[in-house]
């Protein structure tokens, strides 16, 4: 409890130095409110170097939890905006492609090539090597199909 008396504005600061290099590592910015309060928390004890010891942890937490929700509540959807939502779903970015078939669609299944990947593909019908479907959907890793005229 000694140590708890003798904090230091340089304590907060060094402690809140240290939470925002730990933000670098990819916490997504749940450590942001908590190193900016300790921030706040050093330069409070700067201006008022009687704060005793619970009132600097009184205001860190609930800085802490206030500016935590803040971020949430402000820039959460900010990063999952995109001009590109399909960037990452290749299967989804498929659909209304069109391409020949490289093997028969017998059974119900085929194959198709598609940039560099063999895809296996589902019909309703059968249909020759060479003919011309288009992608319409996909179960799994399995495209469907359907036949173009």
């Amino acid at each position: 409890m000694e140590f708890l008396q003798d904090l230091q504005a340089w304590h907060w600061l060094c402690f809140g130095i240290f939470i925002l290099l730990g933000e670098l590592l990819g916490a997504g910015g749940f450590l942001l409110g908590i190193g900016a309060s300790a921030i706040l928390v050093a330069l409070l004890k700067f201006v008022l170097p009687d704060l005793t010891w619970y009132w600097q942890f009184l205001i860190f937490g609930v800085m802490s939890v206030f500016l935590t929700l803040l971020y949430w509540k402000r820039f959460k959807n900010f990063n999952e905006k995109t001009e590109q939502p399909l960037l990452n779903s290749r299967i989804k970015n498929l659909i209304g492609r069109q391409t020949p078939l490289i093997k028969a669609i017998e059974s119900g299944q085929g194959k198709v090539q598609i940039e560099d990947a063999l895809w296996t593909v589902a019909c309703t019908q059968n249909l020759p090597i060479g003919a011309i479907v288009k992608v319409t959907g996909a179960e799994g890793m399995v495209l469907l199909v359907e036949p173009i005229e």
